[in-house]
This record gives structure tokens, sequence and C-alpha cells, in this order.
């Protein structure tokens, strides 16, 4: 079944019974790694492959009792890709997804929609939460240990461990190689920057070419400007980072109208900055994201020069005029 399935002959069937076969045990995965390196080697015409198959792994594979084995893990053999999609409205979504059907996937997404955050646990059991208006998607080989997934937006990353398999981090201007921790990543791609903190752990920081630019050690933040490729390390309390995930925003010097981005995608609302000089004004300050939207207005309001007007379109986003 494994030479089918290489040869891409097996039926879907066939593949199913071989991934319930690999998932089964590590030992049964080692093979199956060890069968795909002798066929690399002995491939061609002549049919070598096929003797190989016959006499170093098929008795092996027929050891392991593969029928009666897939059919006593067939019930256990789902995994379950928990989506807690919590928003502004406190929404709770539990997603089922069939392992066998992320099988045959070539390509895995998930999104947080505007207004919304989504909790997930990859198929390595590593756990993130994605910020509003973000997604992350990993290919099918996850499986086999090609633990690469890209991000687009913002999200909390919890590794799972694994040495022989390293954890990489795809965004559009930089790569992220983990090694067992857990990091925070803001790249959203209109905002031209990429701000990455580290709480625990080690982070290595590579450009698109895979060459290692710095590692973080925890407590850093690396703020990379995607316009002039400039890269800027600091030293930072990472709870300010990472705390929007328990609802918790910290704004630290930050402009009205680069605020004004996160609450359109927390809110999904559109935000019009009528005066431009209110939009270089500087905030600082703590809100609670879960609150309304004209409750974190009147906060706002309270220590800025911001008078706003809501205005709520029945079939469109709301518009939030900023005077």
């Amino acid at each position: 079944m494994v030479n089918k399935y290489l040869s891409r002959e097996a039926s879907e069937e066939e593949v199913a019974r071989l991934f319930q076969w690999i998932e089964a045990a590590p030992e049964n995965r080692k093979e199956f790694i060890r069968y795909k390196k002798i066929k690399a080697l002995t491939s061609s015409d002549n049919g070598d492959e096929t003797l190989v198959w016959q006499h170093s792994f098929a008795p092996r594979f027929r050891k392991q009792k593969l029928v009666k084995l897939y059919l006593q893990v067939a019930k256990y053999a789902a995994i379950f890709l928990l989506v807690f999609a919590t928003g502004m409205s406190v929404q709770y979504l539990v997603s089922g997804i069939d392992k066998e059907s992320l099988i045959y996937q070539n390509v895995t997404s998930i999104s947080a929609p505007p207004g919304q955050m989504t909790n997930l646990v990859l198929p390595d059991g590593t756990k993130v939460v994605l910020n509003s208006g973000s997604s992350v998607t990993w290919n099918g080989d996850f499986f086999l240990g090609k633990r690469s997934i890209t991000l687009k937006g913002e999200a909390f990353f919890d590794v799972t461990k694994d040495q022989e398999h390293p954890f990489i981090v795809q965004t559009a201007s930089l790569n992220f190689k983990v090694f067992g921790t857990s990091f925070n990543i803001e790249a959203y791609p209109e905002d031209n920057i990429i701000n990455t903190t580290l709480v625990e752990g080690s982070l290595g920081v590579m450009n698109k070419t895979d060459k290692e630019l710095l590692r973080l050690v925890p407590g850093e933040n690396a703020y990379f400007d995607t316009k002039t490729s400039k890269l800027t390390i600091f030293k930072v309390n990472t709870a300010l980072y990472t705390t929007w995930k328990d609802g918790l925003i910290t704004f630290r010097n930050e402009k009205l109208k680069d605020i004004a981005k996160k609450i359109e995608r927390w809110y999904n609302v559109k935000v019009v900055i009528k005066n431009p000089k209110l939009g270089e004004e500087a905030y600082f300050g703590t809100i609670m994201k879960n609150k309304p939207i004209d409750q974190i207005l009147e906060v706002l309001k309270l220590t800025s020069s911001l008078k706003y007007k809501i205005v709520i379109r029945p079939t469109e986003p709301t518009i939030v005029y900023w005077e």
C-alpha cells in the first residue's frame, strides 16, 4: 500500500488506511519515512523499487495487521480543530474537522473575521490565538512533520516542542524559526510593519531566503519596517503586546489614525477621520477590547480632542466619523 501511495496509485480508502497506520505509533511513522528514503534512492524504470518494497518493507507492514488496526483506531482517529470564535458579541464556535479530510486538503486555512478572535489547536498540538482580521494557513504535509504555516495579521503562538521538526511561521516579509516557545507576531500586510514579541523560549528571525538575521531572547521585541527594511530590537514588557488575547489593550504612544485601523478590525466598522490633525495625536492608555464601541470611543474622548458620530447602515458596516 505504501508503494502504491508513493506511486500515486492508491485509492482514497487506501490512503486513509495508510495515514491511520502512520499516526497509530511512532515506529510506524519512522518505517514509512525509511521506505520513502529507500524508494528515492532506488527509484528507476527497471522495477528496483518494487523489489525493495517486497523484500525490505512489506513483511514489516503486514506484520502490523493494518486492517485490524484500522478498525480499532478508526473510532478515535478523528481530530478536532477547536475554533473558539469570541468577539464583541461574545460568540463561541467549535469546529470539528476530521483528520481524513485534512489529509486530502492541499491547504487548510483558518481565519478570525473582523470583530472576532479565534482560538485553535494545530495538528501538532500547537495553540494559536488569532486576532481580528487574521488568518493562518498550512499544507497537508504538516501531518508528516513539515510544521510550516503562513500568517496574515496578528497571532499569539504556544508551540509544541519537537526538536526534529522545527516550527516555521512565514509572513510577507520575514520568516520565524521556533525553538519551542511562546510569542506574538503582528503582521497585517496593510500596516507595513511586522512586530514580534518573544515571551519564552528562543525565536530565530529569518529573511525570505531563510538566512537568520538574529535570534530573540525572552522579553525582546523585534520591530520591522517593511518599507525601509529596518529591523529594530527593544527590551519590552511582554504583557503590553500579548494581553490583547485576553481582551485588554494597552496603547503605547500610538497615533489615533493607527488606533482607528485596529478599531475597524475589532468591530467591523469603517472609521473616517475628518480632521487630519486628529489622526496624528498620540494616545497612552488601556482599554477593554470586549466593551461596546461607544464605550471605547468615550474613553478615547476623555484623553484626546476626539469627537465622534456613529452612523449605522443596515446592509453595510457601520461608519464612525472622527472629528
